[in-house]
């Protein structure tokens, strides 16, 4: 009997610790995931910060590039109160495109102004004879209107002075 006293009396302490080491852990996870949640806002408030100044220097740009903005129209609006052809520069304009367009509707030239400056590139288209000739005049190489005229002449004369086929594309270099 006085073995069961001790065994229950041992038995009845062993569960209150047990009991309290319970609690303590308990209080130890508490205090874990209150000190996870305090680092997880701390983290947020510091990138809420962050972005916060972000936002403040962007919108300082923003403010800043708007401002340019709003000079460069007002310069550029200036400039072209002031960019005016004048009537003289006006009629040659139009005299030129119309002589342009005349001289397209004679010779049948099409120019290919995509080309390099140096080079006159297009083709001739005739009517006539319904052929489209390439041309291709290197000016660099000494090209000169003479040449042209005789590319233009042989595309529209089916005699063709070089006794080329007429289909073969004419070319200066």
């Amino acid at each position: 009997m006085a073995s069961e006293c001790r065994e229950s009396w041992y038995l009845d302490i062993v569960e209150k610790m047990d009991d309290f080491y319970k609690r303590v852990d308990e209080k130890i996870e508490k205090e874990q995931q209150q000190m996870k949640a305090c680092k997880k806002y701390t983290e947020l408030e510091t990138k809420l910060a962050q972005e916060t100044k972000l936002n403040k220097e962007l919108t300082e740009r923003l403010a800043e590039l708007e401002r340019r903005g709003s000079e460069l129209d007002r310069v550029c609006a200036t400039f072209e109160s002031h960019l005016t052809i004048a009537d003289s520069d006006r009629n040659r304009l139009d005299n030129a495109k119309e002589i342009f367009q005349i001289a397209k509707e004679l010779t049948g030239i099409r120019w290919d102004f995509s080309a390099p400056p140096n080079v006159a590139k297009g083709y001739i288209k005739s009517e006539s004879r319904k052929l489209l000739q390439p041309i291709e005049v290197d000016m660099s190489a000494g090209g000169d209107s003479d040449a042209l005229w005789t590319l233009l002449q042989c595309t529209a004369d089916p005699r063709d002075k070089e006794n080329r086929p007429h289909n073969e594309p004419a070319t200066l270099k």
